[in-house]
């Protein structure tokens, strides 16, 4: 019995002292902030990115007409400063946004 506990402490006692430190400071996640606007055949979206995993990042829309759907890559945007803007057009029919996702650079 006395073995058993032995064993505990000596187990306990080395896996506090080995134990790797905690990381102090966690990654920020990221905080973007999205508009919609009306285009004359379509909506875009743009959005401002004030924090995020990397400095430079684009939005990527997922756009919708009718029966059809495809994605439109956005511009290049600065974490803080420049703002990522896609646009979804339709020659047939008016498109919109009906999502998006960012895309870290």
């Amino acid at each position: 019995m006395i073995r058993v506990v032995a064993f505990g402490l000596t187990m306990l006692f080395s896996s506090i002292l080995f134990a790797s430190p905690a990381s102090a400071e966690q990654p920020r996640p990221p905080r973007c902030d999205s508009r919609y606007y009306g285009l004359v055949n379509g909506e875009g979206v743009s959005v401002l990115c004030d924090s995020g995993p990397s400095d430079s990042f684009r939005v990527i829309a997922h756009c919708e007409s009718g029966i059809s759907s495809w994605i439109d890559y956005g511009t290049f945007g600065h974490v803080g400063s420049d703002s990522s803007q896609a646009q979804c057009q339709s020659l047939i029919g008016m498109a919109h946004v009906g999502g998006y996702h960012i895309d870290w650079l």
